[in-house]
């Protein structure tokens, strides 16, 4: 008998890690207060009527360029170290394949997020889904962002 699968859907930001992801490293490495940042995003989103993830996208770019560095996927997953997990997160993933294993029951994990695919996925539990559904960057053919 081929065994039951389930499939958990987490989101990220204040769900598994106890603030916005990019709040931890990335806007702190620009010299920008998160508020700041966040409010400037809003600004752009409600003047340019753009979709919030592009505006704050677009702003990490932007500013990303504003200080000379290059925005890259590897550069983006640098920034998850910092991330602050709440208690019990990075335990979790174990004890529920586990539990599941028991039952015969394979248990997958999935990320379905408005976050950073790169940020996650370099945060210590980003091994840990079969799939990252998140906003990703396109790239050009020397990995900057555009």
């Amino acid at each position: 008998m081929k065994p039951s699968r389930i499939a958990i859907m987490y989101d990220f930001d204040k769900t598994l890690c106890t603030k916005d992801m990019q709040e931890y490293t990335f806007i702190p490495s620009l010299g920008i207060k998160p508020l700041d940042f966040w409010n400037e995003a809003t600004r752009l989103r409600k003047e340019e009527n753009v979709d919030s993830v592009l505006s704050y996208m677009y702003l990490m770019k932007h500013e990303m360029d504003k200080a000379n560095k290059p925005l890259t996927s590897s550069y983006l997953r640098k920034m998850a170290k910092n991330i602050e997990l709440f208690d019990g997160v990075e335990e979790w993933f174990d004890r529920i394949n586990e539990y599941g294993k028991k039952y015969g029951i394979i248990i997958e994990h999935y990320i379905i997020s408005s976050g950073v695919k790169e940020i996650i996925d370099g945060s210590s539990i980003g091994k840990c889904f079969k799939k990252v559904y998140a906003s990703e960057f396109y790239y050009d053919e020397n990995g900057h962002a555009v």
